[in-house]
C-alpha cells in the first residue's frame, strides 16, 4: 500500500530517523522537502541551531534547484546519510558529493547560495504545511491523505517495531476525531551506525 508521504528537512535528525524508520518498514514514499529555515524565518534562534537554519536553506536551495521529484528525493537520502551517519558539515564538498553520488551534475551544488531558489523553497515548506493544515516542524509523515507532525524518533526502532509504529499510525490516520497524541522526549536523537557511502 503507497498510502504514505514524508515532508522533512535534511539538515533534521528527526526526519532522517523518520526517513530510516519507514525505509525499515519496506514501504514505499516519496520523500518531500520542508524547511526548517522556512519555518523560523523571523524568529529569535539559539546560537546552537543558527549553523542548522543556514544548511538548511542552503540545502533547500539545491533541492528546488533539481526539476526531476524522484532525483530530488534520491538527492536528499545522500545528502541525509552524509549529514546525520557520517556526521559531515554542510558545505560545498558535501553537497557535490551528494549530488554525484546520484548522478545529478556536481556543479548544482553552487545554486547553495542563489536567493532566487528562495521562493521555491518556500513554496516546498509550504506544501508540507498545507498538507498537515497547520504549522509544525520537521518531519510530517501523510498516511492515507492524513498528515501529523511527527513520528519524533530518538533512535531507531527494531524492524518489527517499525512495522507495528506504522500499522499503529495507519489506524491512528484512519479515525477522523484522532488528533494528538504526545510524550515527553528524553535526549538527543540517536543515530544509526553509519552506512559506506
Amino acid at each position: 500500500m503507497n498510502d504514505v508521504v514524508l515532508y522533512g528537512d535534511p539538515v533534521c535528525p528527526f526526519a532522517w530517523l523518520a526517513y530510516r524508520w519507514l525505509d525499515g518498514t519496506r514501504t514505499e514514499f516519496p520523500m518531500r522537502p520542508m524547511s526548517l529555515a522556512v519555518l523560523n524565518e523571523g524568529t529569535e534562534v539559539a546560537e546552537a541551531h543558527r549553523r542548522r537554519i543556514e544548511d538548511s536553506l542552503r540545502a533547500g536551495r539545491v533541492l528546488a534547484a533539481i526539476e526531476d521529484r524522484s532525483a530530488a528525493a534520491r538527492f536528499h537520502v545522500a545528502l541525509g546519510r552524509r549529514i546525520h551517519e557520517q556526521r559531515l558539515p554542510v558545505d560545498n564538498a558535501l553537497l557535490r558529493t551528494a549530488l554525484t553520488a546520484v548522478g545529478l551534475p556536481e556543479d548544482l551544488a553552487a545554486k547553495a547560495d542563489c536567493a532566487d531558489l528562495d521562493p521555491a523553497v518556500r513554496a516546498a515548506h509550504q506544501a508540507s504545511q498545507d498538507a498537515l493544515g497547520d504549522t509544525a516542524g520537521s518531519p510530517i509523515t501523510a498516511i492515507g491523505g492524513r498528515a501529523f507532525f511527527g513520528p519524533v524518533l530518538t533512535e531507531l526502532p527494531a524492524p518489527a517495531e517499525g512495522q507495528a509504529l506504522l500499522d499503529a499510525l495507519r489506524t491512528a490516520s484512519a479515525v477522523p476525531g484522532f488528533a494528538e497524541l504526545r510524550r515527553p522526549r528524553r535526549g538527543a536523537p540517536a543515530m544509526p551506525a553509519g552506512q559506506p557511502v
